[in-house]
């Protein structure tokens, strides 16, 4: 089902290509944001005077084209904060079984016949039953899984080879209201802690909480280098991305992939 916003958008999208004319312009426009609501009434307004036929194709298309916002949506979402916020490393997600994981890594990271395995095991855990798996070579980093029991995927660790800073992921640097008054755009979805240590190993992190359509929470963070308050290009750097079940929904996790 379309949303209005994504109505309203299509029409703009489409207005010109099938009516011949234009929204109403004026400087007015440029100083405020026009309510999907408000662009509706105007493209409303146009279309009374417009051909009856141009008319019909352009709703045919709003019915017939929702591949359309898809796209407009990803693009938007890019330009926050880029493909590094996806709920995947290399194609690994929670969840997954051991064969589902191994075989997206030996894709994604362009492994070659021999390199099917990781290069390194070992089994953790009160119990000893999950089993964690590392990578050590790939392009990307150094590429950690945990698998629940041993059969499914609750945490993802890379440890980037190359280091992106926390503004080119759109990150903010702070929750102070003063950088996000200062005309920056960063993404909102994540609080930001720092760890409890001393100063030369403080490290801050970033991390947002999701419900996952199986009813458990999974956790997306990032963590910058040691003493990040530095004013360096260093002092910017993002040294690793984490993907895992949110503290508390173990339980509700391990039930999810029981009852799959």
């Amino acid at each position: 089902m379309l949303s209005f916003d994504r109505v309203a958008r299509l029409f703009i999208a489409c207005h010109s290509m099938f009516l011949g004319t234009s929204l109403p312009h004026s400087p007015a426009v440029k100083s405020r944001r026009v309510s999907p609501a408000n662009i509706m009434s105007m493209v409303i307004m146009k279309t009374k005077k417009a051909n009856p036929y141009a008319v019909a194709r352009l709703l045919i298309l709003l019915l017939v084209s929702p591949t359309l916002f898809v796209a407009s949506d990803a693009w938007q979402t890019k330009s926050i904060g880029g493909k590094e916020h996806d709920d995947n490393i290399l194609g690994v997600k929670l969840g997954m079984t051991v064969p589902e994981a191994l075989q997206a890594v030996f894709v994604n990271a362009n492994r070659h016949a021999g390199q099917e395995k990781p290069d390194a095991m070992r089994q953790e855990g009160t119990d000893k039953r999950d089993v964690r798996v590392l990578y050590n070579d790939l392009k990307v980093g150094k590429l950690q899984i945990v698998f629940a029991d041993g059969k499914w995927v609750k945490e993802i660790v890379l440890d980037y080879a190359t280091r992106p800073l926390y503004d080119e992921l759109r990150l903010a640097p702070n929750g102070n209201i003063n950088d996000a008054m200062g005309g920056q755009r960063y993404d909102d979805r994540y609080t930001i802690v720092f760890t409890e240590e001393t100063t030369a190993k403080r490290q801050r992190i970033w991390y947002r909480d999701e419900r996952s359509p199986k009813g458990f929470r999974e956790r997306i963070e990032f963590v910058s280098v040691r003493k990040p308050e530095e004013g360096t290009i260093e002092g910017k750097q993002i040294v690793r991305k984490a993907i895992l079940v949110a503290p508390g929904d173990e339980e509700k996790f391990i039930k999810a992939m029981q009852q799959q």
